[in-house]
């Protein structure tokens, strides 16, 4: 049961994703403006850092909104490798996981290249990766504490 939910935690992020991505530039930047809009009317900015709200805040939104939702995927592809792997090491498990989000997050900003008024990024794989990580090893760690609080047990 643990293998399918995780793997369809996994492939619900991604089809979100490739949903959000899939939207014009016009709408996608329309998303933006209203989340720091409503960040800054909600005083949730009063929070942040002076700096993060300057000029840019609109590509800020989007760089934080692409390493929330990146490391939501890496933990979900790294419990789907844990899942469907038990055999083996940590350190495999969390290398597939790495290379499936490397390779959807890449497959992601070629898809935005055909997309009236978006484009493809490169930078935003890295930006991604600053999600799926942290994601992935976070996953893992908690996999293996549970783990190891079952043998104690």
């Amino acid at each position: 049961m643990k293998k399918w939910v995780s793997l369809a935690a996994m492939l619900g992020i991604m089809a979100l994703i490739f949903f959000l991505s899939a939207q014009p530039g016009e709408s996608s930047g329309a998303l933006s403006e209203s989340v720091a809009d409503s960040m800054q009317h909600s005083g949730a900015a009063d929070l942040l850092l002076p700096a993060w709200f300057s000029a840019n805040v609109y590509a800020n939104v989007r760089k934080w909104a692409h390493v929330y939702i990146y490391a939501a995927l890496g933990a979900a592809a790294g419990m789907t490798a844990s899942f469907w792997l038990p055999d083996w090491t940590r350190s495999r498990q969390a290398g597939l996981a790495a290379a499936v989000c490397f390779a959807f997050a890449a497959s992601d900003e070629c898809h935005q290249f055909f997309v009236p008024g978006r484009a493809m990024l490169f930078s935003d794989i890295g930006v991604d990766a600053l999600g799926f990580v942290p994601g992935i090893l976070a996953a893992l760690l908690v996999l293996c504490l549970l783990q190891r609080r079952r043998k104690n047990q």
